[in-house]
């Protein structure tokens, strides 16, 4: 059973790879500093906005926050 019921994170390319970061960041200012799952930093901005569609393409999943995600989800990530 998932501690969590609802999902609160959202993927972003963010230049310099597609990221997650937690919902709470759309709050956040837009020069201020925020964080992805595996901790890297960039300005609110660059996750408010919907980025266009080539972007989701060139950037590569971040696996480090695959992994932080599937770890809080307990998800087998085996299969």
């Amino acid at each position: 059973m998932s501690r969590f019921s609802l999902v609160d994170w959202f993927w972003r390319p963010v230049g310099v790879g597609r990221h997650a970061f937690n919902v709470a960041v759309r709050q956040a200012g837009p020069h201020d500093a925020v964080f992805s799952f595996c901790g890297v930093e960039v300005e609110a901005w660059q996750v408010q906005r919907l980025p266009p569609e080539i972007e989701w393409i060139e950037e590569p999943t971040c696996m480090t926050c695959w992994h932080r995600i599937t770890d809080r989800l307990g998800t087998d990530k085996s299969t």
